[in-house]
């Protein structure tokens, strides 16, 4: 398997300042005077009158197989629906494959290959195209980025079948070459002296290569602006002739080596970190010792040092030099040595990953409460690479999600062939793919990237038969890595992710026997005090004079299997198990009895075997049939939410958001798309988060602004361990709605006020900008950058305000979810090479929700300078949890419309940040009415909880109404005329 090492990979940000991996000869590399480079840096033969090859000449065979690319080979390109053959060639002018000589969407560009696989190691990528064992050898799986206007940017697959293995070495030689040296030439600009050096002189080779055999060797302007484009130096012409033209006084028009080495010198300076040196050496650019060096992070980057001074002290000597100390005599036998940085050091460090943006993980993370208490990164439909009706299915899917730490990934069974299950999206036209191949892929990716259980959604559509594959196979890969039986017996809780360490756990619906009853009921714990419930059971009608009381019964044997010693009522912590009999009146016996039937009727639908029904040990998928029905007090039971279907459960006109809450406090929930987004398009998950839903499952092939959050959530520190706990009003009874308390009393009850949340960031300047697609490379760059605040409460005015910059917020004034602050800075004509912006915003939110407050930074490029022209272009992007971002000096990496990181591209910002500040409740919070001033309030109502909003009913008698209006003190006012305007 060859991986692709291109702009999207890793940075000089990720290196540190000495360089430990091997590197190509520091000596000047010439290339054979009789062949020339192209814009791929590929070697091909230069027109001359040699007659023969020099002995000097490395890599004799190159020529041949260039020229035979070029010219192109016929291959048989395979499909699931076809077979078709075609001719394929390489475009060295354009850097892209190409078979068809006019239609570009037959063609991909060299930087769009994300990875290249042949022959055994092709086989996940062509899970839907049939190849033959003897054919094998033959075989190259091309995967790469496409874009189209239907389908935007996603994941492509070309299945090749060269005419033997001569050309397929050929193609994968040639591309890995290419790859290679367009990496290595773009260290040109590298911090790193050895890197930059190595591949200036590969530079100059590619540059002399060019040259016909009677021109002199020397770079001319025509050469400095080819090698610009090749850099990424994108800039205007004009700013090329006038770096040329400061190496060159004489105006000759022409560079030396040496010279030329100045020349791709110049643009490796760095101005804004050169003013930023000054300021922090007060003017005099003197070098800093080590404790100045840690006062710098101290009162600038904001970093607790005193937590580890040995730390940092290492890292201060990674980027400083050593020089003779002070006061030394000659008597001294042993030269005395002292570290101090200079200005090169200080931007080496700023540059490095030990200066990144967000919070690093410390080493010692213990993930030790209940799973249902921690955020959980999950993915929808997870084998889809693109759309939802008519796109591809495979095994890639899993891999990438895994790779990137999702914990908890979809699989959808259907019968297939020769009984053997298939994975698909049902009644569409997107392919096919096995069972087993799904199953055998997580088995070797499931703990990739992070140790903490994994979570299979099973989504079953088959048959009994095939069902029994299904668990079989699961047995068989999964082995003891799954969940198949309760780590601990008659327990009430679920397990941390430490406890599930290394554990694949499965999401399933119940078996029709073992039903509703699997699992523990929901009793009381040191948490959440016991209380009443003044709802109705919203499946039956039951009223809460019906409520279940508790009979004790014995505890299940220790050897007894899940379906055993699940299935027979609910564990106390004592380990006594206890069954739920209804207490109910003779008036109402009848009500409940048939009410308890209809529930029977519905629950008793499950085709689900009791053999993989019992797998379900701590995600057991239940039907919705309100949130205080029998099988939603068992605690291991999960429900499964459509996003419209989550939303209105959430809005304020029902009941069930408190609820919701509540529920989400003790227990699993899984919110995901709607069926419409046939685009694979995703919700946002705030409105999922800021309910305490753990699993908030997204399409993860398309990286909107919606993934780009999912992705925040989970990437600084030991978030990326794919488990975030929830902030504690998520977690704890305490702070539920106060509608939803009142049945418990007062004492203990805290209610979510807001908090003002500050965040200040200087965006000083970008580095090495992409450039457009289908953009001419002598036009220049008008780049611009927006920064924007995500909340996760509802929209209202005056919430959140911002300075500095443009304002270019939602033109109603409301913001909220779905609708950020966002400010811009000025447009850079130009200049997407190293633009200085800076301009600082300021910007501010109240918000109940501190820790569910994400920033986006995205770059545009405006080609007339207008930043409210429509035909500006989105460039980068990048997305960040409040919460995990670092203060002070950073570059923020930038991200492609894939999600795949920019090599090069940076935004060098300075990040400052508030502790937030409680407001006061007066003035965001709804005081309780002071019951004693009441003439007559209602007493508490059975059969529903109280409203969120209105405290006391609305509606009253015509008898109270005529009590209230002789009542000298009047009518107790429940409701702001604000409040009463919204309500419904």
């Amino acid at each position: 398997m060859r991986r692709r090492s291109d702009s999207n990979g890793a940075s000089d940000a990720d290196q540190d300042i000495s360089d430990c991996e091997p590197l190509p000869p520091t000596k000047e590399t010439e290339v054979s005077p009789i062949s020339r480079s192209d814009g791929l840096g590929i070697s091909l033969p230069r027109p001359s009158n040699a007659s023969s090859v020099l002995s000097g000449f490395e890599g004799g065979i190159a020529p041949a197989i260039h020229a035979v690319l070029e010219q192109g080979t016929w291959c048989d390109k395979i499909s699931a629906k076809k077979t078709k053959r075609i001719k394929i060639w390489l475009d060295t002018n354009a850097a892209r494959v190409c078979w068809h000589p006019t239609n570009s969407a037959k063609s991909f560009f060299i930087d769009d290959v994300r990875e290249i696989r042949v022959g055994a190691d092709a086989r996940n990528a062509r899970d839907d195209a049939q190849v033959q064992p003897e054919d094998e050898n033959r075989m190259i799986s091309i995967i790469y980025q496409g874009l189209t206007r239907s389908k935007g940017s996603h994941i492509k697959y070309m299945h090749l079948r060269t005419p033997d293995a001569y050309i397929t070495n050929l193609w994968v030689e040639a591309l890995d070459q290419v790859t290679r040296e367009r990496t290595a030439i773009m260290n040109a600009l590298s911090s790193s002296t050895d890197k930059s050096e190595v591949s200036i002189n590969m530079a100059w080779s590619q540059a002399m290569s060019r040259k016909a055999a009677d021109q002199p060797a020397a770079f001319t302007l025509e050469d400095a602006r080819r090698l610009c484009r090749q850099l990424e130096i994108n800039c205007t012409p004009g700013t090329v002739k006038t770096h040329f033209d400061w190496i060159n006084p004489e105006r000759t028009g022409q560079l030396s080596r040496s010279q030329f080495k100045e020349f791709v010198n110049s643009f490796k300076e760095r101005k804004d970190i050169q003013h930023e040196w000054r300021n922090l050496t007060m003017g005099t650019d003197r070098e800093i010792d080590e404790p100045q060096f840690l006062d710098f992070l101290r009162m600038i980057q904001k970093i607790d040092v005193a937590k580890d001074v040995a730390h940092w002290s290492t890292v201060f000597d990674k980027f400083a030099k050593a020089v003779p100390a002070d006061g030394q005599t000659s008597l001294e036998q042993t030269p005395r040595v002292k570290k101090i940085m200079n200005a090169q050091g200080f931007k080496n460090f700023l540059t490095s990953s030990w200066n990144a943006p967000l919070k690093m993980s410390k080493g010692d993370e213990v993930l030790d409460r209940p799973i249902n208490e921690y955020f959980i990164s999950s993915s929808h439909n997870t084998y889809l690479l693109g759309r939802q009706v008519a796109g591809s299915s495979s095994v890639e899917g899993y891999v990438a999600a895994l790779v990137k730490g999702c914990r908890c990934i979809e699989i959808d069974c259907w019968d297939g062939d020769d009984g053997r299950p298939v994975v698909t999206h049902g009644r569409t036209m997107t392919t096919r793919i096995a069972f087993a191949d799904c199953v055998s892929v997580i088995s070797r990716y499931a703990f990739h990237s992070t140790p903490y259980p994994l979570i299979i959604s099973l989504e079953v559509h088959c048959s009994a038969e095939q069902q029994q594959v299904m668990v079989d196979l699961m047995l068989k890969h999964w082995a003891d890595e799954l969940c198949t039986e309760p780590i601990m017996s008659n327990s009430i809780n679920l397990p941390s992710p430490e406890e599930l360490k290394n554990k694949i756990l499965i999401k399933v619906k119940a078996s029709e026997e073992s039903g509703y009853s699997q699992g523990a009921t929901d009793t009381p714990t040191s948490q959440t005090r016991s209380r009443s419930l003044s709802s109705a059971l919203a499946n039956a009608g039951i009223s809460d004079s019906s409520y279940m009381t508790l009979s004790p019964r014995v505890a299940s044997p220790p050897g007894a299997s899940p379906l055993d010693h699940l299935a027979n009522g609910t564990s106390t912590p004592r380990g006594s198990t206890m069954t739920m009999t209804p207490s109910v009146s003779s008036d109402d016996s009848d009500e409940v009895a048939a009410a308890l039937e209809r529930s029977a009727k519905r629950r008793n639908t499950s085709k689900i075997i009791p053999e993989l029904g019992a797998l379900g040990v701590y995600a057991q998928g239940i039907k919705y049939a309100g949130f205080t029905a029998q099988n939603a007090k068992t605690y291991n039971h999960v429900f499964s939410f459509a996003e419209n279907t989550f939303i209105k459960r959430c809005t304020d006109a029902t009941d069930s958001k408190a609820m919701l809450e509540k529920h989400n406090m003790r227990h699993l929930m899984r919110v995901y798309p709607g069926a419409r987004r046939i685009d694979s398009s995703n919700f946002n998950p705030l409105q999922a988060w800021r309910r305490g839903v753990q699993m908030a499952a997204l399409n993860w092939q398309t990286y909107d602004i919606h993934m780009q959050m999912n992705q925040a959530m989970f990437a600084a520190g030991s978030d990326r361990l794919g488990y975030v706990l929830k902030p504690e009003e998520l977690r704890h009874a305490k702070h539920l709605p106060i509608a939803n308390i009142l049945a418990d009393g007062l004492e203990h009850k805290e209610k979510k006020g807001k908090k003002l949340v500050k965040f200040d960031v200087n965006v000083i300047s970008a580095q090495r900008l992409p450039r457009p697609r289908n953009t001419s490379t002598e036009g220049g760059m008008n780049p611009y950058v927006e920064v924007e605040m995500y909340c996760a409460d509802e929209k209202s005015l005056d919430t959140a305000r911002g300075e500095g910059g443009t304002n270019a917020s939602a033109r109603d004034g409301m913001l909220g979810i779905g609708s950020p602050l966002r400010h811009r800075t000025r447009i850079i004509e130009g200049n997407g090479f190293d633009p200085q912006f800076n301009t600082r915003l300021a910007l501010s939110v109240q918000t109940k929700h501190q820790s569910l407050i994400f920033v986006r930074w995205t770059v545009w490029n405006s080609p007339e300078a207008n930043s409210t022209s429509t035909n500006n272009t989105l460039l980068a992007t990048f997305t960040a949890k409040l919460d995990s971002l670092q203060q002070g000096l950073r570059h923020i990496p930038l991200f492609n419309p894939s999600g795949e990181q920019y090599r090069d591209a940076k935004l060098f910002v300075k990040i400052h940040k508030e502790a937030p500040v409680a407001l006061s409740s007066d003035d965001y919070t709804r005081q309780l009415p002071d019951l004693s001033a009441s003439p007559r309030p209602e007493p508490p109502r059975t059969g529903r909880t109280w409203p969120r909003f209105g405290i006391f009913s609305r509606s009253t008698s015509e008898r109270r109404r005529r009590e209230q209006l002789a009542d000298p003190r009047g009518s107790l006012s429940r409701t702001s005329s604000m409040e009463r305007t919204f309500l419904p």
